[in-house]
């Protein structure tokens, strides 16, 4: 079942380029901003880090600038898919069920903007990522892609206290949240390197076991749908205290998410530089270690399901 906004966005043009990526983002910013979409929450992150990626491509600091611009712009493809089938489904198939929760979170009152945006980063990376991965390398051996997408992990790493220090403007508990949590910057970097790192073996089990895809994808939707599930509207019982610190914020959250939208965009211009403190230190160990030297046969059979 699809849930719909009351002005529905636009359909999305096909993305060749990081520069058109951008273009996309910006007509769902400022879509979000007429009709005062929280689905614009993960959308301003989303543009954070794609700023990001594009300077550190021009700047050279990817070892295959080229390769990280194709999967930058595959994995916005699935982003881009989900939208166009929430808002314009073909035959009555809507998106993939982890962006549909996160979509329909729109709706959800109760949760905070930093809990959308997790929404939306949950989908993204846990179900969207292994895929673009084995595109932006099709027939070829995975391991040599792994030093950029750890470069990504800490350009995303990086773009979190800048992000904070945007959201507590207008979200005055988040103040009180990160002196009680002195270390939530910390937390937030290890959710999402943990994410990533998640969605990279997916990856590689993948190129191992093409004729496993459509399993590991049923399995991988299901699994990151109810995630993104507990992120909007997380239980009472869960891990004790948050679930109150949650409404404590809520409570105080300015509800003019049009103006929200406008304050984190002033941010998102100008996305912080890669800090090589969140890069994996010599001879650590990373998320595709030397057993998974595994070629990336499927090449066009990566996951795709439905958009």
């Amino acid at each position: 079942m699809t849930s719909h906004q009351p002005v529905g966005l636009a359909p999305l043009p096909p993305a060749e380029t990081i520069d058109d990526v951008l273009r996309n983002i910006d007509t769902v910013l400022e879509w979000s901003i007429a009709v005062g979409s929280k689905i614009g929450y993960f959308a301003v992150l989303y543009k954070r880090v794609t700023l990001g990626i594009r300077e550190a491509v021009i700047a050279g600091e990817f070892d295959d600038g080229a390769r990280m611009e194709r999967m930058d712009v595959e994995f916005a493809k699935r982003y881009f898919d989900a939208l166009n089938a929430y808002f314009h489904p073909v035959d009555g198939r809507g998106p993939t069920l982890p962006w549909e929760v996160a979509f329909v979170g729109d709706k959800n009152d109760r949760a905070t903007m930093l809990q959308h945006m997790m929404a939306g980063l949950n989908a993204h990376i846990t179900f969207d990522l292994a895929p673009a991965t084995l595109l932006a390398a099709p027939g070829q051996p995975l391991s040599p892609l792994e030093p950029d997408f750890n470069r990504v992990n800490a350009l995303l790493c990086s773009q979190i206290p800048g992000m904070l220090d945007k959201v507590e403007t207008v979200s005055p508990a988040v103040i009180w949240v990160r002196r009680v949590v002195p270390s939530e910057i910390l937390i937030l970097q290890h959710m999402l390197t943990k994410l990533r790192r998640s969605a990279w073996l997916s990856a590689v089990y993948a190129a191992m076991n093409p004729d496993r895809i459509k399993e590991q994808e049923v399995n991988q939707a299901a699994w990151t749908a109810a995630i993104g599930a507990w992120y909007l509207d997380p239980p009472a019982s869960a891990f004790g205290i948050f679930p109150r610190l949650v409404k404590a914020v809520q409570r105080r959250e300015r509800p003019d998410v049009a103006g929200n939208i406008e304050v984190l965009l002033s941010g998102a211009e100008t996305p912080a530089a890669i800090d090589e403190r969140y890069l994996p230190k010599h001879g650590q160990p990373t998320a595709g270690s030397s057993i998974f030297r595994a070629r990336n046969s499927s090449g066009s059979s990566a996951p795709s399901g439905k958009a």
